[in-house]
């Protein structure tokens, strides 16, 4: 979730809001969370189960308890935040998950960082493109003919929304090979600039859906520079008041339910010890990640209805994976944001198009023994956003899976190390002295679903589950995340404000008056 540009359309029945910094108020102060306030007399209170402390899980929490309800957060984590996860060593601020503000004239979450005076940074500036040959130059335009690819991919499946879908990078190398006013070598490295979508959607080009295809926006982004943490401390502030409404070290395991609330709802746990307890309720919010819906691992009785079963098999879940190295002395650029690079086109391509631009030994033929320059990767210069003499590397599966499952940190910098090579200013000068090395662990995470967000393969239709929730609105299960949304999704502010969702569907369900006055710190 941490860098996603997952947009791909609004929420069936609503008009896609164009971005626009007009009117915007960026910078406008607004209220810290107020303690809950006494609703309007009723017979008894409602009690609501939290399944998750991420932060839709929190938003929902927040918004139910300050509507008078009875909250009941369990995690099974022994900390707060879910995927988004800072790391913090003396002055160094890690964010190992969500990282960036996205959409930033519409993210009502930016708001938060004058409020809380966070430090940012807008990471907009030019980036560096390499290939193996070295850094490109003005001229290699192959990345202006991938942008024209996703442009033409929109404007097909727009014109044609009954075309079977394809594998991105498939579907590019037929755009290509059809286009009549690009070079050859553009047509050899175009395919490869696609790869650039990777690290944003989390997922191989052969993987991901060119029918679905989320490529980048123009919207700005910001770099969390004070780290992520401080948006989840203030979400859950209002629910630490009352130690017993967030409950760490409860992992559950079974979810019993009923749609209209005739019976009460009945969680299932395990706590740290290994033993098992319950905790009953008036209704639920699942905010787990797709991939525990997809690996089985929570259990509903009875089980979820079928449309919300087929949504959520028709909704990919991908593994975007980040590796930070540290330095004694910075060797890159510092004027750039980013590195892009682009690895070799594949042999084949390269003899029957006639390149001059000849790749070196190719993936397959190196096996186990390859290195990063077989793969796209962004990495981010640390250097500019955070002081820090580091860079992160982003990687997507199923690279993300391998790396993340290498226990020794010598044998990652060595895979790696053909790169940094690459990013030196001054190529005859050895690179300095490693100083660390830290990567995720995501795709070993079963509480993060194996992976990271929710992300658009070959035959996904994410709309179905989307038009599920809406058919169970007034359900007393809601289910809030990343996954439940069209419109940022994949992103920290639109797992937020589904979490707002599912606990205004459930007051609406329990009867209880909402009063836009408690969320509209955030309007």
């Amino acid at each position: 979730m941490a860098q996603s540009f997952h947009i791909a359309s609004p929420l069936s029945g609503s008009s896609p809001i164009k971005p626009s910094n007009c009117g915007s108020d960026l910078v406008a102060p607004f209220a810290t969370p107020q303690e809950s306030k006494t609703c309007a007399a009723r017979s008894e209170r409602k009690k609501v189960i939290v399944v998750g402390a991420g932060i839709s899980g929190l938003r929902a929490a927040a918004v139910l308890h300050r509507h008078g309800c009875e909250v009941v957060v369990l995690e099974a984590r022994d900390r707060i935040g879910g995927r988004i996860l800072t790391s913090r060593t003396g002055d160094r601020v890690r964010d190992i998950g969500a990282a960036w503000m996205h959409e930033t004239s519409q993210n009502s979450l930016v708001k938060l960082i004058p409020q809380l005076n966070i430090p940012y940074y807008y990471d907009d500036g030019l980036p560096l493109y390499f290939t193996r040959e070295g850094r490109a130059g003005s001229q290699f335009k192959a990345k202006k003919v991938a942008d024209e690819f996703a442009d033409y991919c929109e404007w097909f499946y727009e014109t044609n929304p009954e075309a079977e879908d394809r594998p991105v990078h498939e579907f590019a190398k037929e755009f290509v090979l059809q286009h009549k006013l690009i070079t050859e070598d553009e047509r050899d490295w175009a395919p490869q600039a696609v790869r650039e979508v990777e690290l944003w959607i989390g997922t191989s080009t052969d993987q991901a859906s060119a029918k679905h295809l989320s490529y980048f926006i123009t919207e700005r982004n910001l770099y969390m520079k004070g780290g992520y943490d401080r948006i989840v401390d203030w979400t859950a502030e209002p629910l630490r008041k009352d130690p017993n409404i967030i409950r760490l070290n409860h992992h559950v395991e079974n979810v019993a339910w009923s749609e209209s609330g005739d019976e009460p709802a009945r969680i299932r746990y395990k706590d740290a010890a290994g033993n098992f307890g319950f905790v009953e309720g008036d209704a639920v919010v699942m905010t787990s990640p797709l991939g525990v819906y997809h690996h089985n691992l929570i259990s509903f009785n009875p089980p979820l209805p079928s449309d919300i079963q087929e949504g959520m098999s028709r909704f990919s879940y991908g593994a975007l994976g980040k590796v930070f190295f540290e330095f004694v002395d910075v060797f890159w650029s510092k004027d750039n944001d980013q590195f892009v690079f682009y690895p070799s086109p594949p042999e084949e391509s390269e003899a029957s198009s006639g390149s001059s631009v000849k790749s070196s030994t190719s993936m397959n033929s190196i096996g186990e023994k390859d290195n990063i320059l077989n793969y796209a990767t962004v990495t981010i210069n640390l250097w500019i956003m955070t002081g820090g003499k580091e860079l992160c590397v982003q990687i997507a599966e199923p690279l993300t899976q391998r790396i993340e499952a290498m226990q020794d940190l010598k044998e990652i910098y060595q895979f790696f190390e053909p790169l940094f090579k690459l990013f030196r200013t001054e190529p005859y000068k050895a690179l300095p002295r490693l100083v660390n090395v830290e990567t995720t662990h995501w795709t070993q995470d079963p509480l993060a679903g194996f992976g990271t967000y929710s992300a658009d393969k070959v035959g996904d239709d994410p709309q179905l589950l989307i038009n599920a929730f809406e058919n169970h609105k007034g359900s007393r299960l809601q289910f809030a995340g990343e996954h439940c949304t069209l419109v940022a999704n994949g992103c920290v502010h639109g797992a937020f404000k589904t979490g707002e969702t599912a606990a205004t569907n459930l007051l609406q369900s329990l009867g209880i008056p909402f009063s836009d006055d408690e969320v509209a710190e955030l309007k």
